[in-house]
């Protein structure tokens, strides 16, 4: 289990994270959305301890290491970090490194680091595990690093953007790996992306940062059930007083009708204006990942007024 305690970070005088509390569960594919800036990168260099943060810490369960109460910190503690591995957005290699040399590089450092692993990963994308890194493609970068991941067999994986520039049969190949790897290790993984289609794919709970805050951390079928699309309509004319009570957005009133964005359960909200009295028409509509982000975005005041932009 990765704990993230109270945590916040800035840089100069600019606040990336701001009082962050996360709890990833043993065992979970953990998405981390937000837009770009919002502070996903540097939370993940908090988890893997390239970074300190200003206020509160990051813990982790080591297997075969007992610190206070079994958790570690992060930062602080060497030992932790060893079974923690990053894979960044911009893949770390060494001057004139090829596979090969990287592997041998993290077998130093991670201890159950697996060269059969590594040679059937290698085999399984088709690279050249002896040919210079820096005449790979963007996407073949990419590859190579997640060989490098997943055969670092490390207990806790973070993944930044690690599926930009890859083709969608590799894309697929990835997910595939990335579950067998958590099935056959017990590992766990965190994974920031902007795709949030493949977030929801892969995933079982998700976190979104928005304006150095943590908007929600939960289970993504929880997020489901708690957003919801809903058009109610009347016997007499609608208000939004109708909704004082009900936590809700992006509300439009047509005559009779009501429909808005709800961030409380549809029985919940059907039993409310069932009391107001003559409700006629009770209506949801499923939201997606990508429709509650978009939803919570402009809630953070991150929406642009293109109208008009292209005119005389």
């Amino acid at each position: 289990m990765i704990e993230i305690n109270c945590v916040s970070k800035s840089f100069g005088n600019k606040t990336v994270l701001d009082n962050v509390n996360i709890t990833v569960c043993d065992g979970s594919i953990y998405g981390l959305v937000g837009y770009n800036g919002a502070g996903k990168t540097t939370l993940l260099c908090l988890i893997a301890g390239l970074y300190a943060p200003d206020r509160g810490n990051v813990t982790a369960d080591i297997e075969g290491i007992h610190g206070i109460g079994g958790k570690l910190n992060v930062y602080a503690c060497e030992a932790a970090r060893r079974d923690i591995f990053l894979i960044p957005d911009d893949p770390y290699i060494l001057p004139q490194a090829s596979l090969n040399t990287m592997a041998a590089f993290y077998r130093g450092f991670y201890p159950h680091f697996s060269m059969e692993t590594f040679g059937k990963l290698t085999e399984i994308f088709g690279l050249d595990s002896k040919k210079k890194l820096n005449g790979f493609s963007k996407g073949m970068k990419r590859q190579a690093a997640l060989i490098l991941g997943l055969s670092s067999r490390a207990r806790y994986l973070l993944l930044d953007e690690s599926f930009d520039g890859l083709d969608p049969t590799v894309r697929m190949t990835v997910c595939d790996l990335l579950l067998e790897y958590m099935a056959e290790t017990g590992a766990t993984i965190i994974m920031a992306s902007h795709n949030l289609h493949e977030i929801e794919h892969i995933c079982d709970t998700v976190g979104m940062l928005n304006g150095t805050h943590i908007v929600y951390s939960c289970e993504i079928d929880t997020i489901k059930e708690q957003y919801v699309r809903i058009r109610a309509g009347f016997d007499r004319e609608a208000s939004e007083e109708m909704l004082a009570d009900i936590p809700h957005g992006e509300l439009s009133i047509g005559g009779k009708v009501l429909s808005f964005i709800s961030e409380t359960d549809a029985d919940t909200v059907k039993e409310h204006l069932e009391n107001l009295g003559g409700l006629c028409l009770f209506e949801t509509y499923p939201m997606s990942l990508e429709d509650v982000f978009k939803y919570e975005m402009r809630k953070g005041g991150k929406s642009y007024d293109i109208e008009g932009l292209f005119g005389n």
